[in-house]
C-alpha cells in the first residue's frame, strides 16, 4: 500500500470524525428560551505512520498536561487509531 492510499484513508477518517462531531453539536443545542451555555473542548488525533510519531505523542502529552495545570474549563479528547501502542494510550 502506497503513501497516497494511506493519506486517503487518514483524510477519510478525519472527515468521518468531523461529521460525527458536527452531528453531535447540532443535536445538543439548548431549547427555545433557555440560556445558551458555551462548552469548549480541546481535541487531537493520534495515529501512526509518520517518521515523527513519538514527537507527536510527546506534544499531545505536553498539551494535555498544560491544559490540566491551567485548570481549563474544557473537555480534553484524544482520538487514537488502533495502531497506536496501548502504553501510549494508557499514559494519556
Amino acid at each position: 500500500m502506497g503513501w497516497k492510499e494511506e493519506e486517503r484513508k487518514v483524510v477519510g477518517l478525519m472527515r468521518f470524525v468531523l461529521l460525527i462531531l458536527v452531528a453531535a453539536c447540532g443535536t445538543t443545542s439548548p431549547a427555545y428560551g433557555e440560556a445558551a451555555q458555551q462548552r469548549n473542548a480541546y481535541a487531537t488525533m493520534m495515529y501512526m505512520g509518520t517518521p515523527r510519531d513519538y514527537e507527536f505523542y510527546v506534544a499531545i502529552r505536553v498539551m494535555l498536561r498544560s491544559l490540566a495545570r491551567l485548570n481549563v474549563d474544557a473537555d480534553r479528547v484524544v482520538i487514537a487509531s488502533v495502531d497506536v501502542p496501548l502504553r501510549w494510550v494508557h499514559a494519556l
